[in-house]
């Protein structure tokens, strides 16, 4: 069961998961790549931090998600789709801003 979360409304749904989330990454060869990020968002983007092995990947592909896994606070995970920028050089620490496309919360596998 999943429930979409209205685009408007996603920076304070997100405030009960914590400023923390899993970006999930789109691989130019194998597997999806997986990484903890801290989440800040700018207007109506959200900006994440990726190493310089993901943001290379970024600028391959794009399409990307970040997951909050569900909490004692919180039976569902939040899970957000979105198209990234990278905004500078790969580099160790690089910057990436996320444009949201979708985000839905989505209940945990019994």
């Amino acid at each position: 069961m999943s429930q979409n979360v209205p685009l408007d409304e996603l920076e304070a749904v997100s405030t009960s998961y914590g400023d923390a989330a899993y970006a999930v990454v789109n691989s130019t060869v194998g597997a999806p790549r997986v990484t903890h990020v801290r989440i800040r968002f700018v207007s109506e983007s959200i900006e994440i931090v990726l190493g310089r092995g993901a943001a290379t990947a970024v600028r391959s592909n794009p399409s990307m998600s970040l997951v909050w896994p569900a909490t004692d606070n919180q039976s569902m995970s939040l899970i957000v789709d979105g198209q990234a920028e990278v905004l500078e050089e790969p580099a160790p620490e690089t910057v990436v801003r996320v444009r949201v496309t979708g985000a839905v919360r989505h209940r945990p596998a019994p």
